[in-house]
């Protein structure tokens, strides 16, 4: 194929360019798992306690984790574009699971729609991953993943808005039902009911927010508009080299090899604890802060992620005055110390909780309740910022696109089998929530060598990969 003419239009150029579709993949992110998340972040998706929520996220990644395992060669066969609009189609279920529950208090679909948003969004996660990493230059890839990573946080943002503008004057613990009030934004619609509804055991949904599935809808603009990957331009007006079509046996294949290499295996446990500390932070926001402080931590965590992302792929992963290898060991200490210091924090406040004080509240007590907040928030950035820094890792140790969508692949199936694991315990009662902790304070001492291992096999000079099409020959990703 032959690079971008000049006389093209300027709105083909910017449609088919890479910025354009970084926002129409944001936000696809952001009508789907970004909003799901503002529930998560509001501690136990914003029931009284955390476990059911937990045990229902549990299953909703496990599906994902066994979709993203083959997503891969899934998404080199489909194709970008269509993997996305599977992942659409699957949005509206995650919403309008959380609605009926909160309403009529139905716990069957709430679990099945999020084992199936759990399959479709895995479409989505892999999907995401390959362009995120493929369709950038190098110079521009950590800039593009900082854009990503802050359009999925924007998400927690609108609902932290949310959720602080219903429960401000709340301040005991667990969850409640409210007086009838709606607070519509152009993108998410809340409603609380005016008299709690019982579920079938006679006990009440107490859910914080309850969301009907309209923003989730849109979904599918947002994916259709996407452009095909053969036809999309980089800056330099050069669409990306493609790999030649292969058959499903040879795609598996592939698979298989790429799962024996070193460099797969060394990933493993830093993908698998990467995002393993979300149900921590769930259970640790839900059994000891008041309903209006997790809605405060909500909103505030993302705000300061948003620009902590876009500066961290920008002006640290981007910096070509220093080396990929020297860029990539300081953008993992940026992340890794900040995590170690926020374990020893979290399991001195836990202990000193359990030890007398039953609720934090920052209107009760600000200086406790900052105090600790502020774990959980650094955890929440660095957690951001170590998926920023493995993808950008994964973007330099792949060979071609399809490499890309396979190691992407798997990098996404290990980190939603550790969020699978983190709430599958949490939710169990009694010691789950400590024995969960403990086993991410481990994972942490074990990813401390693998990225040291990791990091070392960062070439110096960046690859050449990735540059224009050199044949028109049949090709992937279509």
């Amino acid at each position: 194929m032959l690079p971008y003419q000049p006389d093209a239009s300027r709105f083909k150029h910017f449609y088919r360019g890479v910025f354009a579709q970084m926002i129409l993949l944001g936000a696809l992110s952001f009508v789907g798992p970004a909003l799901a998340d503002a529930i998560t972040n509001l501690g136990g998706g914003g029931l009284s306690s955390p476990y059911l929520a937990n045990l229902v996220n549990s299953f909703q990644y496990i599906s994902g984790c066994l979709m993203t395992l083959f997503g891969g060669p899934v998404i080199n066969k489909m194709g970008i574009k269509k993997s996305c609009v599977v992942a659409a189609m699957g949005m509206p279920l995650v919403g309008s699971s959380y609605y009926s529950y909160a309403r009529y208090g139905i716990i069957w679909y709430l679990v099945v729609a999020q084992m199936i948003g759990g399959l479709t969004g895995g479409f989505l996660y892999v999907a995401e991953a390959t362009a995120m990493l493929s369709y950038p230059q190098p110079e521009d890839r950590g800039f593009y993943l900082g854009i990503w990573s802050a359009m999925r946080n924007s998400g927690s943002i609108f609902g932290g808005v949310i959720n602080f503008a219903k429960n401000y004057n709340n301040s005991t613990t667990g969850g409640k039902s409210f007086p009838s009030l709606f607070l519509h934004f152009d993108l998410w619609l809340y409603h609380a009911q005016r008299e709690p509804v019982l579920s079938k055991d006679g006990l009440k949904p107490k859910l914080l927010t309850s969301r009907r599935p309209y923003p989730e809808c849109t979904g599918l603009v947002w994916a259709l508009n996407l452009t095909p990957t053969r036809l999309v331009l980089r800056r330099n007006g050069h669409r990306i080299r493609m790999s030649p079509l292969r058959s499903w046996t040879q795609e598996f294949v592939a698979l298989r090899l790429l799962a024996q290499q070193k460099k797969t295996w060394v990933l493993f446990i830093p993908a698998f604890y990467s995002f393993y500390h979300g149900g921590t932070l769930s259970s640790y926001l839900s059994l000891h802060f008041s309903i209006r402080s997790r809605a405060l931590t909500s909103f505030i965590a993302p705000c300061v992620t948003v620009p902590s992302v876009v500066a961290y792929g920008r002006y640290l992963l981007d910096l070509d005055q220093w080396s990929q290898q020297r860029r990539a060991k300081i953008a993992v200490l940026i992340w890794i110390v900040p995590q170690m210091i926020s374990f020893i924090w979290i399991g001195f406040e836990n202990r000193r909780i359990d030890n007398g004080i039953q609720i934090l509240d920052y209107d009760q007590n600000l200086g406790e309740w900052t105090f600790a907040v502020l774990p959980f928030i650094i955890l929440f950035i660095s957690g951001c910022l170590t998926q920023l820094s493995l993808y950008w890792i994964i973007g330099i140790l792949s060979e071609n696109i399809s490499a890309t969508s396979q190691l992407g692949g798997l990098f996404r199936a290990f980190e939603m089998a550790g969020q699978a694991t983190s709430y599958a315990l949490n939710a169990q009662k009694g010691n789950g929530v400590k024995i969960s902790f403990y086993f991410n304070c481990f994972l942490w001492l074990f990813t401390v060598p693998c990225m040291i291992q990791l990091v070392q096999m960062v070439p110096h000079g960046p690859s050449s990969r990735y540059e224009i099409t050199d044949s028109d020959e049949e090709i992937e990703l279509n």
